[in-house]
Order: structure tokens, then C-alpha cells, then sequence
């Protein structure tokens, strides 16, 4: 994640955080339940803001860890989901995170992953899910704003590049209307799997 996206998300926590959790888990993962692993599975969430979307997978039973480099959001995740592992790392390094996960959620988060960045993120996440193990990612389309941290992200592209680090297309799906994201933004979904 870029310096200038760190920055904006610590400066608007709580705005941005009032947006995530307007929505609700179960509105914006419906999409993705045919694809999700039976719990218990081991979920890295990659930037859960507020961890919503963690409490949600917590819930279910799964054991749950979130990396988000933005402090700012770390006490609505404790809050949240009391039992889930915190590490303030973010892409593409997320250092100290330590798999093997049967998912790696990163909803909305690729976006800010600067292109030059992109390989190196997709391989490590790839490196970090356990044989089987599902990865994926809601691709944010629409403006972009490379200032702000903001880049350009292609459905076809990013399968391609999974594909190049040994993960499979299983399935891709529109989001649905997230609220928050922007307007004349749309979302995709990306489902991708580790060999077995």
C-alpha cells in the first residue's frame, strides 16, 4: 500500500469506517459463499478496516487473522473479533504474517497496490495459502486517482498474473452495490486457487 493511501485512510478511520459498516458482511460476501472453505479454516483477511468482514468470518468458526498496516482501524478490529491475530502489515510484504491459510480475503484492497508492486504481492499471498487454499480478491474499476494511491485494476490482468505465481481461476462474479465506493465505480470479485 502507498504512503499517500496510509495516510488518507488514517486521516478518514472514522468516516471510512462508519461507510464499511453501513454495509453489511453478509450483503457484500453473499457472492462469494459458494466458493468459501467449511469451517473451521484458517482466514487471513488483507486490510479488513474495521474487520467486519473478519467478524463475520469469526462467526462461522473460522480462525481468523487480519493484516492492516493502518493503525487507526486496529481498535474497531479488537473490538470486533477479540480473538483474532493483529499484524500491522499490508501489501505487497505483509511482514510478520505467517500462513498456511485455506483464504486470503483482500476486498477492495488491490487498488492500492501500485502496479511495479503487484507480482511481488500476488506472490506472496500465493506463497501464504495452504495446498487447495483460495485467494481471493475484490478488484475495484472505475477513476483513479495515482496521487491518492488509487491505480487501475483489470480482472483479466490480475488472473493472468495469479496464474504466472501457480493460481487457478475458479471464479469471478460482480460485487454487489457497496455503498461507499464511489460513484460510476464498479467491483469484481476474483476467485483464485492453490494447487492442491
Amino acid at each position: 500500500m502507498s504512503d499517500a493511501s496510509l495516510r488518507i485512510y488514517a486521516e478518514r478511520a472514522g468516516q471510512l469506517g462508519q461507510g464499511y459498516d453501513a454495509v453489511t458482511a453478509e450483503d457484500v460476501l453473499a457472492p462469494l459463499v459458494p466458493v468459501l472453505p467449511e469451517p473451521p479454516a484458517s482466514v487471513l483477511d488483507v486490510g479488513p478496516g474495521t474487520g467486519r468482514d473478519l467478524a463475520w468470518f469469526a462467526a462461522r468458526g473460522h480462525d481468523v487473522t487480519a493484516a492492516e498496516p493502518v493503525a487507526a482501524f486496529h481498535d474497531a478490529i479488537r473490538d470486533k473479533v477479540p480473538g483474532a491475530a493483529l499484524i500491522p502489515a499490508g501489501l505487497p510484504g505483509l511482514e510478520g504474517v505467517d500462513g498456511p491459510f485455506g483464504l486470503i480475503l483482500a476486498n477492495l484492497v488491490w487498488h492500492h497496490v501500485a502496479p511495479g508492486d503487484r507480482d511481488a504481492g500476488m506472490a506472496r499471498m500465493a506463497g501464504l495459502l495452504a495446498p487447495g487454499g483460495r485467494l481471493i480478491l475484490c478488484l475495484r474499476h472505475g477513476q483513479v486517482f495515482p496521487d491518492s494511491g488509487v491505480w487501475a485494476t483489470d480482472t483479466d490482468e490480475e488472473a493472468a498474473r495469479a496464474a504466472a505465481h501457480g493460481l487457478r481461476e475458479i471464479r469471478r462474479a460482480p460485487a454487489a452495490d457497496r455503498g461507499p465506493v464511489g460513484q460510476d465505480v464498479t467491483a469484481t470479485w476474483l476467485t483464485l486457487e492453490a494447487p492442491r
